[in-house]
């Protein structure tokens, strides 16, 4: 478990350090047009191979998946490093390798979502969901000065020679550390779209699952525009200035670790209910960022943030045991879809929702509707937990 807990927090400071290296190097050589397609370009990829990257999650081993994508990785980064050292930095080379990292995150990401069931006991889901958002987030706080440090001495090279550094730790912990103590069940579907069919059948037929998964695409979709559009908006017209913006961030990152610490303590008797529950807290946060003073937002950012570490950790755990294992990677997969399909929508919507109304008519809009959204799932996932006790007891 902590060997997995070391190697995400590494994963996760090479990753921010590449995507501040990219932004910069890609501001330097391109127009700001240009520059935009460098960053959301690997996006398309992901998007179009992520649905097959989960069914080949449940029909290969997930860990010999993960290990081989950062390999790929590896190669990606030192050959790119040696085309930047003999023809110089460009926009192709940097479309090139964002297109090639999104194709590989479309097969690494649901891979990873089928080995926490297999490494730990069901009790000891928590502890690792938290243990590995803990990780992530202060690889956050060290991962973005890293990269700003080594392209301002190093360039571009220095950073993907840093990031593929991190990506061998990576591979070797998977393959020596990282033992997962069951085997995986294989799909066993005639061919990957057969496999995908059945995915989609399983969620129809699954109460429980079919919920969280909804819940989980839900939610980013809800809190990502507030904090990524609406906060920024608000701070800016309210004529705070952009460190105040900086301030708001820290304090969300700062209690979302807090939030991960206590749900290594906690142990509700539902998970499922219990991070959903939270998650309306998380909404009502939302809402205050349109329409409270300088101060309160602290207040709103720390409601966000604390209940983020709460319920990632309880949630993860949830539908890692809610699942069925067989199904895991392809459940991971359209999670991680509505991600990169649908958050482009959600940002540009809430955009415009704004210039239709106000940040605060915005804010509140969206929060009511994430807080009506988790209400539902928290009262689905609590009466099929209940049908299922009554089944088991008749």
């Amino acid at each position: 478990m902590h060997g997995w807990i070391l190697s995400a927090g590494i994963s996760w400071a090479g990753d921010v350090a590449w995507y501040v290296g990219l932004a910069w190097s890609a501001a330097q050589v391109t127009t700001p047009a240009g520059a935009g397609l460098v960053m959301g370009i690997g996006a398309l990829p992901k998007a179009l191979i992520l649905l097959y990257g989960g069914a080949l999650a449940d029909r290969l081993d997930g860990r010999r998946t993960m290990i081989l994508a950062n390999l790929a990785r590896i190669v990606v980064l030192v050959a790119a490093s040696a085309a930047v050292l003999v023809w110089g930095l460009s926009l192709g080379l940097l479309v090139a390798v964002a297109v090639v990292f999104g194709a590989v995150d479309a097969l690494y990401t649901p891979a990873s979502g089928t080995l926490p069931r297999r490494m730990v006991r069901s009790e000891d889901l928590v502890k690792l969901s938290a243990g590995t958002q803990l990780a992530t987030r202060l690889a956050t706080f060290a991962g973005a000065p890293l990269g700003g440090l080594l392209v301002a001495h190093g360039g571009l090279v220095t950073v993907m020679l840093v990031d593929a550094a991190s990506f061998v730790v990576i591979a070797l912990a998977l393959a020596f550390v990282v033992k997962p103590r069951l085997p995986q069940p294989a799909s066993s579907g005639r061919s990957v779209r057969a496999d995908l069919r059945d995915g989609f059948a399983y969620l129809k037929r699954d109460v429980r699952a079919r919920t969280l998964v909804i819940a989980f695409s839900g939610l980013n979709l809800c809190v990502g525009p507030v904090l990524a559009v609406g906060l920024v908006q608000r701070t800016h017209q309210a004529g705070w200035g952009p460190a105040w913006y900086g301030w708001f961030e820290a304090c969300s990152g700062i209690a979302a670790a807090a939030g991960a610490l206590v749900a290594i303590r906690w142990k509700p008797a539902d998970l499922a209910r219990s991070g959903l529950l939270a998650l309306v807290v998380q909404a009502a946060g939302c809402a205050m960022i349109g329409v409270v003073p300088r101060l309160a937002v602290f207040v709103a950012m720390a409601m966000i943030g604390c209940t983020a570490g709460i319920a990632s950790a309880q949630l993860s755990a949830a539908f890692q045991q809610s699942v069925d294992p067989s199904y895991l990677g392809r459940s991971f997969s359209i999670v991680n879809l509505s991600d990169e399909a649908l958050m482009p929508l959600a940002m540009t919507g809430f955009g415009a929702l704004i210039s239709l109304s106000s940040i605060s008519v915005a804010c509140g809009v969206v929060g009511v509707l994430f807080a009506l959204l988790m209400l539902w799932a928290a009262t689905r996932v609590h009466v099929d937990s209940a049908g299922a006790r009554l089944g088991e007891r008749t």
